[in-house]
């Protein structure tokens, strides 16, 4: 069928998207019988068309050279514009199809270094498993630079190893981790069932620079129970950490999820110092259904691990 009017802007157009049909079609078949057919309409609604196209444009588009439709200079040119137009309508065309199948969806996240080995791939690759077609985009940041992140729509969706303030910002907590200390198997102190913070006085020990989030949340701790553990060197994510005590440099306390992957001799700590990781995202528009979708695959994997926040509810979309 002839496509009909296409909105208010175009009812100012001379040349019409349907005028473009037409033309477009007598074109590729060379007679207006067969453009009739291709357009499945009568031959004489085809010619009459022409003919009008013809008169709102000023010239002519054919010649009649011995009962055949031959185009003019002006129609060659106007086809290959036409064909621009067709091509883009077809772009669009499947656009609209792909959405409707889900396969134009993309996720852009973005998470804590600390999560990045064990928490988001695990459900990164359940959420591929059940949304093959979704495209995905995953960065690690700082938790400071999440707001701009998603404020500038660069990112969809945040999970931040701690609370994010922000006034232009959801920040919903789904799951508990807890700190713990990592060391070498050989260590004096690694078949310790459990170690508190006095008893790392005096260990040679490598620290969060108290400046970041984990560095603050232990040097907190730390000050709170009157204790001096003094760090050899800080760091700003716990992977450094990692790589540092497989250089035999000492203890570190890190987060369990990157102590979990490190193979290293992992000891819990007496204090139980907890973290609450964090859904983050913009208050000025709902989770798209990815982000829904990868956020409820994430708190099913808080609560397996018995780590899920009571209470937690997805937000609406």
């Amino acid at each position: 069928m002839l496509p009909g009017q296409a909105g208010a802007d175009a009812s100012n157009m001379v040349f019409k998207l349907r005028h473009m049909e037409v033309f477009r079609a007598v074109m590729l078949t060379g007679s207006i019988s067969a453009a009739a057919k291709m357009l499945y309409v009568s031959q004489p609604a085809v010619s009459k068309l022409i003919g009008y196209i013809e008169g709102r444009l000023a010239y002519r588009l054919f010649e009649r050279i011995n009962n055949r439709l031959v185009p003019t200079a002006e129609a060659q040119i106007l086809f290959r514009e036409v064909e621009r137009v067709y091509q883009a309508a077809l772009q669009v065309n499947e656009t609209a199809l792909s959405l409707a199948s889900g396969t134009h969806r993309k996720l852009r996240i973005s998470c804590s270094a600390s999560l990045s080995t064990v928490v988001i791939p695990i459900a990164l690759a359940q959420l591929k498993r059940e949304a093959p077609a979704l495209h995905i985009e995953w960065q690690t940041s700082l938790m400071g630079e999440m707001p701009n992140q998603i404020l500038s729509k660069k990112v969809d969706l945040s999970i931040a190893a701690l609370p994010v303030v922000h006034d232009h910002l959801h920040s919903q907590a789904f799951m508990r981790g807890r700190m713990v200390a990592v060391m070498p198997a050989s260590h004096e102190l690694a078949q310790q069932p459990s170690l508190a913070l006095q008893q790392l006085e005096g260990q040679a020990l490598l620290l969060f620079r108290p400046d970041m989030p984990f560095g603050k949340l232990l040097a907190d701790e730390i000050a709170q129970r009157g204790l001096q553990l003094d760090s050899l060197l800080s760091f700003t994510n716990a992977n450094e950490a990692v790589a540092l005590v497989k250089q035999g440099m000492g203890i570190t306390l890190i987060d369990e999820f990157v102590a979990q992957d490190s193979g290293l001799a992992v000891v819990p700590l007496a204090e139980e110092i907890h973290f609450d990781i964090s859904f983050v995202y913009s208050r000025f528009e709902p989770p798209s259904q990815a982000a829904l979708h990868l956020m409820q695959v994430l708190y099913a994997q808080a609560q397996k691990l018995g780590r899920g926040i009571e209470g937690f509810e997805l937000p609406m979309a």
